[in-house]
């Protein structure tokens, strides 16, 4: 669950209890203040439970409504987002199908935590790596389980952490060779920076083959590798010599170095190169791409966003799985965004049979389009540019990590 999505009424589905404050109103929009926690359990035993628990990190008080969780989802629907919500997904058939239920009524940066009477590491696994929850916990509840693994989550998410300046790095990923990572960076960056106005940089993390900037015709540049060398030298004046330009609001970051020579990465150059361009840039949307060196893996760790392009193949699907064990870092969004590319070729998975094995959902599905494409990398040109079933894939990538246009004006919410 990459996105948590805005608020969508739905039906009431039965009585509901609530263990503490009584149940609010529907809010008004925009005029209620978002509470810190909120809780939906099935039994008085799990709520009791989880309020010892968890009531240490809540001055104000821990409420748990006691109900099921179809209702749970209406309340939801019918109150502004709480900060943090622990939902119970017990008596659900198919709890993966719950959990995607779950994230078309709370809003976006909303924490999620979810119990349930399923016992399994790979439904732990796709929940918590791929579809946004922070934690799950099976049941029988206990004081020491939920003191362990769910007092952690709530403390860290209401404990005051100042904001991170600077601009969102986006780093897009595949997991395999020739799924399209770099078209979908290269376009990604085209839309944010030409079609949204945004100051936005290109940068390819493959210092050898790379092929982004060829894909939007501008030069290669040695200042990436001086930078990433010689992390010292990083400043401004560096970075506006380094970076080419590829449009008036976009730029792109790449090297091109001889076969024989090898980068001397210093671990320290990622970071101080973010900052750098994260001082400069709205977005910095890096092409980690698919052998995930040293610097690429880096690129996931700090990014704000992380993408993984698959195409429909039983390769790709396995080392999905191995690529959404990647730890997470400290400013990252939960859950990743997974993109099917070349959705609907000869030979390939079908998307309904990749989503149904695993249990997941893609977040953006390109269609095979190999004319459209092979045409825009000869000319050196966007394929996003015309208008299409493409063009809107990447309009609703860049939507995901937070590009979006409302009324005329983009905006992009804080990193």
């Amino acid at each position: 669950m990459a996105d948590i999505r805005d608020v969508v009424a739905r039906p009431a589905a039965g009585p509901r209890q609530t263990m503490g404050l009584q149940t609010p109103p529907p809010a008004t929009p925009g005029a209620a203040r978002r509470e810190k926690f909120v809780g939906f359990v099935m039994d008085e035993a799990s709520a009791a439970t989880l309020h010892r628990g968890l009531a240490p990190s809540f001055a104000q008080g821990c409420k748990i409504h006691v109900t099921d969780f179809r209702t749970s989802l209406t309340m939801l629907a019918n109150m502004t987002t709480p900060e943090i919500v622990l939902v119970d997904v017990s008596g659900e058939d198919q709890p993966i199908n719950a959990i995607m239920d779950l994230a078309e009524v709370v809003e976006a940066g909303t924490t999620v935590i979810a119990i349930g009477e399923t016992h399994n590491v790979n439904f732990y696994r796709t929940v918590t790596k791929g579809m946004g929850v922070r934690e799950y916990l099976a049941k029988p509840l206990t004081p020491e389980a939920v003191q362990s693994n769910l007092l952690p989550v709530t403390r860290a998410a209401t404990d005051p952490v100042p904001a991170p300046r600077g601009g969102r790095l986006v780093a897009v990923c595949g997991v395999r060779g020739g799924v399209g990572v770099t078209t979908v960076a290269t376009n990604l960056a085209w839309m944010i920076g030409t079609e949204m106005h945004r100051h936005t940089v290109l940068l390819d993390a493959d210092l050898h083959t790379g092929t982004a900037a060829l894909n939007l015709d501008v030069k290669h540049d040695k200042g990436l590798c001086t930078a990433l060398e010689t992390p010292e030298r990083v400043d401004q004046l560096l970075i506006e010599r380094s970076t080419q330009p590829a449009a008036e609001r976009l730029h792109v970051l790449a090297a091109l170095e001889a076969l024989t020579k090898d980068v001397g990465y210093d671990g320290r150059g990622a970071p101080t190169l973010m900052k750098a361009l994260g001082a400069r840039y709205n977005f910095i949307v890096a092409d980690a791409g698919t052998r995930l060196s040293a610097f690429g893996r880096d690129l996931l760790f700090l990014a704000h966003q992380r993408i993984i392009v698959i195409d429909p193949s039983v390769v790709a699907m396995r080392n999905l799985e191995r690529m959404l064990e990647l730890p997470a870092g400290p400013l990252q969004s939960p859950g990743v965004i997974l993109v099917l590319n070349r959705a609907g070729g000869p030979g390939g998975l079908s998307q309904s049979s990749m989503e149904q094995s695993h249990g997941l959902r893609f977040n953006v599905v390109i269609p095979e389009l190999p004319k459209l494409v092979a045409k825009a990398a000869r000319f050196g040109e966007p394929a996003a540019g015309p208008r299409g079933p493409f063009r809107n894939a990447i309009q609703k990538v860049a939507n995901a990590v937070g590009a979006r246009v409302v009324d005329d004006a983009v905006v992009r919410p804080a990193a």
